[in-house]
């Protein structure tokens, strides 16, 4: 039985369950759906994709100290880590109760993740005026502990004793509730000239650990209801402010991010170049402000959303090529900065319908050429309120593994992985791999050797190995 029928005969038994029980039966994966992403056209641009995309052609040279050739035996080539970010935040660590849940949760986030998200949310950092709360604590203040608020210094220093990638979130946010601090006047002036001065503290104790930052979060959603549009109290322009006022504090070689909520992709795919999210990043850059990357949200936190996903009302493949092609256009890599897939339906059921969704979503912007991370945002069950009401996590409350993650783990560290061995001695091997660091080992005069090598997008195609 092929993979769709048997996704099918699952959802419908789900439904007649639910059903018997007297429970609303959840919508199944439709097979429009099903169809579109099984398309054996949309399939060969995905893994087309991937491979000009994501792998490249190079040579390992040995060359004794003279530059001269010496041949080399058992000479292996095996991947350390990716060029391309797959990350999630990191909000949660050291963040549980028993240390058995803390290191499972430090053991689960390895090995899917190279790339972690750290808090600097204004209202958590500074609860009181001109006082902040980066390391924990702060002598003579009292300070109420934040759930998902760690002190930074310990979330780098895991981070760099593991090699990940560090991105802060976010420098500028106009929602009072996350962001604006209960002690500061909603007033616009008085606003941005703590905001500057947030930044600036900001750049001056991480700048030497972080290089990227998401600048300016969520500015498009100007009317959203839910959050009484608290936008009205942020300074005009804030959102090119804070990236003026960022770059002038910041290394220049920073990466800086402009970061858009989910309702852009159906703006854009609709609208395309004149959609306000579009609009605002040319806006920014045409100005001069240094956006360095595109940040693109997919959160499924509602029914209507999930709905509009599972019957192809929305969100669908073709759809989110074209927003990334359009937003291609401007000249700048994509982050896919905030992912939530929720199961969508209690236990395996639900579980199979995010399973499809991560797999075929993660392939998809994995081929594209201008896509160069996607961050996860709730990686635990239960551990994010009511953005988490339908279990987005990889994995359950009780750290087992989720269908999700097995997909994820088995692309990441399996199907997109180049491990190689040669066995003819050689003082030159060409061959193809994915982009990243790599280990190589190999023999010479019965002295075995291990050197790392760096095989990217913008690395030479051609590495000397210098044997002593």
């Amino acid at each position: 039985m092929k993979k769709t029928a048997i996704l099918a005969a699952a959802f419908l038994c789900a439904a007649l369950s639910s059903a018997a029980q007297g429970k609303s039966p959840e919508l199944k994966i439709s097979d429009k759906v099903l169809k579109m992403w099984a398309d054996p056209v949309l399939q060969e641009k995905i893994a087309l994709g991937i491979e000009n995309n994501r792998k490249g052609d190079f040579y390992i040279e040995f060359v004794d100290a003279k530059n001269k050739n010496v041949k080399a035996e058992n000479v292996k080539v095996n991947m350390v880590s990716h060029e391309f970010l797959f990350g999630a935040q990191i909000f949660l660590l050291n963040g549980f109760e028993g240390e058995k849940e803390n290191r499972l949760y430090e053991e689960n986030f390895l090995k899917l993740f190279n790339f972690a998200t750290l808090p600097f949310y204004w209202a958590g950092y500074e609860q009181a005026d001109g006082v902040y709360q980066f390391d924990g604590e702060q002598e003579g203040m009292e300070f109420k502990n934040l759930y998902r608020r760690p002190p930074q210094p310990k979330l780098i220093e895991f981070c760099k004793k593991h090699g990940l990638a560090m991105k802060g979130h976010p420098l500028s946010w106009y929602l009072n509730f996350y962001s604006l601090p209960a002690w500061l006047p909603r007033d616009e002036k008085v606003i941005e000239k703590h905001m500057c001065r947030y930044i600036d503290k900001i750049a001056e104790k991480f700048d030497a650990d972080i290089d990227i930052w998401d600048v300016s979060n969520e500015a498009s959603d100007t009317q959203d209801r839910e959050y009484n549009n608290y936008q009205n109290y942020f300074p005009r322009d804030h959102a090119y402010k804070a990236f003026k006022e960022s770059a002038r504090v910041f290394s220049s070689s920073d990466d800086f991010i402009v970061n858009f909520t989910t309702p852009v992709w159906m703006r854009v795919s609709k609208y395309r170049e004149y959609a306000q999210d579009y609009l605002l990043a040319s806006d920014l850059i045409n100005r001069g402000a240094k956006v360095d990357v595109i940040g693109l949200q997919l959160h499924f936190f509602d029914k209507e959303r999930r709905d509009d996903l599972l019957t192809g009302a929305d969100w669908t493949p073709d759809s989110s090529y074209d927003v990334l092609d359009t937003f291609a256009r401007l000249n700048r890599p994509i982050h896919i900065t905030e992912i939530t897939f929720p199961c969508m339906d209690e236990g395996e059921v639900g579980e199979e319908k995010q399973a499809f969704f991560a797999e075929n979503f993660y392939k998809l912007w994995f081929s594209h050429p201008n896509v160069q991370a996607i961050t996860y945002w709730h990686f635990v069950d239960g551990s994010a309120g009511k953005e988490d009401k339908y279990n987005g996590g990889f994995l359950r409350r009780d750290f087992s593994k989720k269908k999700a993650f097995d997909i994820l783990d088995n692309l990441i560290n399996k199907v997109w992985r180049t491990d190689l061995a040669f066995e003819e001695p050689s003082s030159e091997y060409h061959f193809r791999c994915f982009y990243g660091k790599y280990k190589v080992t190999f023999t010479i005069g019965g002295k075995t050797t291990e050197k790392t090598v760096i095989l990217g997008t913008n690395t030479k195609k051609r590495a000397y190995i210098r044997v002593d």
